[in-house]
């Protein structure tokens, strides 16, 4: 039976964008380093011929601009998420100023949001050694740890974070899932609820906590945050999703079903119930949305079919029981 949860880690990397826009550049931009020392190679294996690519792209591409420039440009392109060109114009700033350890730790979050989890390892260890006092590179390597799974790591360097700035909303919440990856619920909640109070405008903070609360089947308390995050943001995909749950968790199947289908297509919806009769044993019940899904998804939807059949073999059998 197909599990219905969402993995909090690519919300956490979403919310990891918002760091390299909100870092602290003055001293960095007023340190004067003299031009044209290569940079370091920061990419691992895989990636190291696209690193070079555009290492290449921003030597040749690049008009005569001010690093000021090229920073906005990069900001603006990194906001945008068309990450590649955001890279082109901050290598174009290291390649004269390889000491911009700002600019470095924009670069390996661009990697991580890559899922280049190596270069961007690679890139935050050298802003690291240089500017142990950057919390942002902390928290992007503790993402870099979280999304290898490396809990103990990841942990470590939120805790690192915390312990310079207690009221850090994102560290909090980053704790937050790694302890939801960990199976540590009760911590999870405990982090995640400090989050929300220090940023009540994080939608995936409440996303996180909804999930949280489902996977301990506390449903009430689910609906509870995942409605403070539906008014700041009511047709978000994940929130809906885990309103769904919630709802089916307490049996109200025809919400459940209306909220599914607004988080994503009717197929997944029907399909999403299903699993919840099955799980209650009502086969039959199973069978019919299971049925519904392959209808409205025939050819592309494997799940629902096996999950069909699954309900099927389990239906045959309680009447056999029953006879």
């Amino acid at each position: 039976m197909a599990n219905l949860n969402f993995t909090p880690l690519r919300a956490a990397l979403i919310l990891a964008l918002a760091l390299p826009l909100s870092v602290c550049q003055c001293a960095s931009r007023n340190t004067a380093v003299s031009p044209g020392v290569s940079a370091p190679e920061g990419a691992h294996q895989a990636g190291e011929s696209r690193f070079k690519f555009w290492r290449a792209r921003s030597s040749k591409e690049q008009p005569l601009l001010t690093p000021e420039r090229l920073e906005a440009m990069g900001d603006l392109s990194l906001k945008n998420r068309d990450y590649e060109t955001s890279l082109i114009h901050f290598l174009q700033i290291i390649k004269d100023y390889p000491e911009r350890y700002d600019i470095r730790y924009k670069i390996g979050v661009i990697f991580l949001l890559n899922n280049q989890l190596e270069a961007a390892r690679r890139e935050l260890a050298v802003v690291l050694v240089k500017r142990p006092d950057m919390l942002e590179a902390h928290e992007a390597m503790g993402l870099v740890h979280l999304q290898e799974k490396h809990y103990p790591l990841a942990l470590e360097e939120f805790r690192l974070v915390l312990a310079q700035d207690p009221q850090r909303a994102k560290a909090r919440h980053f704790m937050g899932v790694a302890f939801l990856e960990t199976g540590q619920t009760d911590r999870a909640i405990t982090e995640l609820k400090r989050a929300a109070e220090l940023d009540r405008g994080q939608v995936i903070t409440y996303v996180a906590l909804g999930q949280a609360h489902v996977n301990q089947k506390n449903y009430s308390q689910a609906i509870e945050w995942l409605k403070k995050g539906q008014t700041l943001d009511p047709n978000n995909s994940k929130i809906n999703h885990h309103l769904g749950l919630a709802l089916a968790g307490l049996k109200r199947y025809d919400e459940a079903l209306s909220i599914f289908k607004k988080a994503g297509d009717e197929a997944q919806a029907y399909n999403n119930i299903g699993v919840h009769y099955f799980m209650e044993g009502k086969y039959e019940e199973a069978a019919k949305c299971f049925q519904r899904a392959l209808e409205l998804r025939p050819v592309f939807y494997g799940e629902a079919k096996a999950n069909l059949q699954r309900a099927l073999e389990k239906l045959q059998q309680s009447r056999g029981n029953d006879g």
